[in-house]
């Protein structure tokens, strides 16, 4: 069985990440400009929202990595 988030909880949960990993200028302006993509690629609000936290964590990653 199958349980999809709530449409509120994904909402949280971006707003969270974004407050969380924003502070960072290079994440920022990363994700910024994939945020824009994901929202004129994507039409429905969940898929645009799990893109944004996907697109969060993956940068956040990258920038970690790159760092070592």
């Amino acid at each position: 069985m199958t349980i999809m988030p709530d449409i509120r909880e994904l909402r949280s949960t971006c707003e969270q990440m974004e407050e969380r990993y924003l502070i960072n200028p290079t994440i920022d302006a990363s994700y910024h400009r994939l945020a824009d993509r994901f929202a004129a690629d994507l039409t429905v609000e969940r898929d645009i929202l799990l893109s944004r936290c996907a697109a969060l964590m993956a940068i956040k990653f990258l920038s970690e990595d790159a760092a070592l």
